[in-house]
């Protein structure tokens, strides 16, 4: 398969890049990740400007209609610069699943403040006990029975690891509102609701990679009909090709990041002599390099075919996001543990920035599933892809 950009993409590439070098150093990235909103908002509303937050809203959402191979550019540049700002939380899947399968009124509310960035949103999906599955969902959303609230819901349950919480103005939460079994992805529904609803309380914390997430209790949460997304008992149907471009978009951050790895550990070990001579000319550290880059250009390969595939319905989509998935878990590891053994113990300090890709490409091994979760995912969607054949 052979996929080549267009002037447009390339476009895209060349000044997401130019900005962020410019614009996206590592002091001030450690510096707004001591902020309290663990990003810089100024930072944000330059994203907004510059048409990113727009780019995979379609046209009629006054987007650019962008699809995931818009997102996998942009998202690689984020990895390469270790960008902090929520845009797969916020943007890809938040606003993803507003624009999916919210109703009007909703969709008129929000889609225009995310675009323009003065409204963040998450998506609370992830429970104690099943971090890595969706489907596991024990929170309940119940016809409300006291009237106070016409063709309502009343949430109870409770959501772990949301990841852009604290900063978000709004939640998606997925709720079980029929009998289906808990692993099932019938019987599930998404609802929107607001930060300020009352019985919504949530705790506040830095996750691993120095982003921001939260706990979230419901208590008796009501909301009206309106606020349901997509079919009831079935909103696992639109969740699922989000779930997908998120996927794609998280693993372009990896490949960034580990570009940014590899291009870090080849000069460091020019600058580094030992024996008299730079390390970068031990034949065993060049051979591990190459290795490094080989991973990286596989996993490249893969991501861009698994995107195309995406915008085209292709039937084997899926499968590749699996692929994929898996992949970036194996690469990801082998690179960033390579990058910091190759740097010796100042690859696992603060004050470089070796360790943050370090710890970046690990949360992003588990997010959306472990490798082998992808890889069980993968072997059942070749058997439905081989009897269907």
């Amino acid at each position: 398969m052979f996929i080549e950009y267009s002037e447009e993409q390339n476009m895209l590439r060349d000044s997401a890049e130019r900005y962020l070098r410019d614009n996206y150093s590592f002091d001030n990235r450690q510096a707004a990740v001591k902020r309290a909103r663990g990003f810089d908002a100024e930072q944000w509303q330059t994203f907004a400007e510059l048409g990113w937050l727009a780019m995979t809203f379609k046209e009629e959402s006054d987007g650019f209609g962008g699809g995931a191979l818009e997102t996998m550019i942009l998202c690689e540049q984020f990895g390469k610069f270790l960008v902090l700002e929520p845009y797969v939380e916020s943007v890809v899947l938040a606003g993803g699943l507003i624009e999916a399968g919210a109703q009007p009124a909703i969709k008129e509310s929000v889609l225009p403040g995310l675009i323009a960035g003065e409204l963040q949103g998450a998506f609370a999906y992830l429970e104690e006990g099943s971090v890595a599955d969706p489907t596991q969902v024990q929170t309940t959303a119940e016809v409300s029975a006291d009237g106070s609230e016409p063709n309502g819901f009343v949430l109870n349950g409770k959501k772990t690891v949301v990841l852009n919480g604290p900063e978000a103005d709004f939640f998606i939460i997925s709720a079980r509102t029929g009998a289906a079994k808990q692993g099932s992805t019938a019987g599930i529904s998404l609802f929107f609701v607001s930060k300020d609803t009352p019985g919504l309380s949530s705790k506040h914390y830095k996750t691993y990679d120095g982003r921001s997430a939260a706990e979230l209790q419901l208590d008796q949460v009501v909301v009206g009909g309106e606020a349901l997304i997509g079919e009831l008992h079935n909103g696992f149907a639109i969740a699922a090709p989000v779930f997908s471009r998120a996927q794609v978009a998280v693993c372009a951050e990896a490949v960034g990041a580990m570009d940014a790895l590899l291009t870090a550990t080849v000069d460091y070990t020019k600058q580094r002599k030992q024996f008299g001579q730079s390390i970068s000319g031990f034949q065993v550290l060049r051979h591990r390099m190459v290795d490094m880059f080989m991973e990286i250009e596989l996993t490249r390969s893969l991501l861009m075919a698994t995107a195309w595939k995406l915008d085209n319905n292709a039937a084997d989509a899926e499968q590749c996001v699996a692929a994929l998935k898996a992949k970036v878990g194996k690469a990801g590891r082998y690179v960033s543990h390579n990058a910091v053994q190759l740097h010796g113990g100042i690859g696992t300090t603060d004050e470089f920035s070796v360790g943050h890709y370090f710890k970046r490409l690990a949360t992003i091994g588990v997010m959306f599933g472990s490798r082998d979760s992808h890889l069980s995912r993968y072997a059942q969607l070749s058997t439905q892809l081989s009897s269907q054949a």
